[in-house]
């Protein structure tokens, strides 16, 4: 089951109370909210008051979007409390700041022993972490993402998943399915070498993508072209469309 949902960022200059207001119109079900453009770093006091608007319009938290990056030393248990005030189950972080190819032995084992120490912080709030799947990262390809996870090999820690622009579209089906015992949500739009388009032209595309995809998962809209609301608002219907096929 696919839930259709967005991720706040989409619309950076927004308020919370925009987003939302977005999100029912385009009969949207869920959320991911975005640190830094919608809640500031550390800051509890608006993750609960968003967490109340977003409960009152009878939506879900699909994620609290962290900018929590390994291998930087930054702060995790100020990413906790606003998950927590937040009512999110899921906090993205990012797999840490240089491509694959370029870490050594040393600098990925020590990736891995902070992803199990914040994990295991994570843990006791029942709360999952979830990896952007994204270049430049720990999972910038299908083989390193993959055993980045069974290195860390915990059960609260798992993944996003989207179609990253570094791999070819058999590779990230491939991926994909490979995935599944760790997949979390989905971040849903279309680029091509020209850049974003409307999600309608990649249908297709998404479809392949989602006939991998098993049990309940959101699936949120992102990278909206031009970042206009008619664009959200067609390609939500898109959204609608694809998991109704699915």
């Amino acid at each position: 089951m696919l839930i259709p949902g967005i991720v706040s960022a989409t619309f950076k200059e927004k308020s919370a109370e925009d987003v939302i207001a977005l999100c029912l119109k385009a009969g949207l079900k869920a959320i991911e909210w975005s640190e830094n453009w919608h809640i500031a770093e550390g800051d509890v006091e608006e993750a609960a008051r968003i967490a109340s608007l977003t409960a009152m319009n009878s939506l879900s938290v699909a994620a609290f979007g962290s900018y929590y990056r390994l291998g930087e030393h930054m702060d995790f248990s100020s990413r906790i409390l606003c998950a927590k005030a937040l009512g999110a189950d899921v906090i993205r972080i990012w797999g840490g700041g240089k491509p694959s190819s370029e870490l050594t032995d040393c600098e990925r084992a020590s990736l891995v022993e902070e992803a199990m120490s914040i994990s295991s912080m994570a843990e006791k709030d029942g709360l999952t972490i979830a990896l952007e799947w994204h270049k430049n990262t720990v999972t910038d390809t299908n083989e390193s993402g993959l055993k980045f996870l069974k290195e860390v090999s915990m059960s609260n820690f798992k993944t996003l998943w989207q179609p990253t622009q570094a791999l070819s579209i058999p590779e990230r089906i491939e991926g994909l399915e490979a995935l599944q015992e760790y997949l979390v949500n989905l971040h849903v739009y279309y680029w091509d070498d020209s850049g974003r388009r409307p999600l309608s032209e990649g249908a297709e595309i998404w479809r392949e993508y989602l006939d991998c995809v098993s049990g309940e998962h959101y699936a949120l809209l992102e990278f909206v072209k031009d970042n206009t609301v008619e664009q959200f608002l067609s390609d939500a219907k898109t959204l609608h469309e694809l998991i109704d096929r699915s």
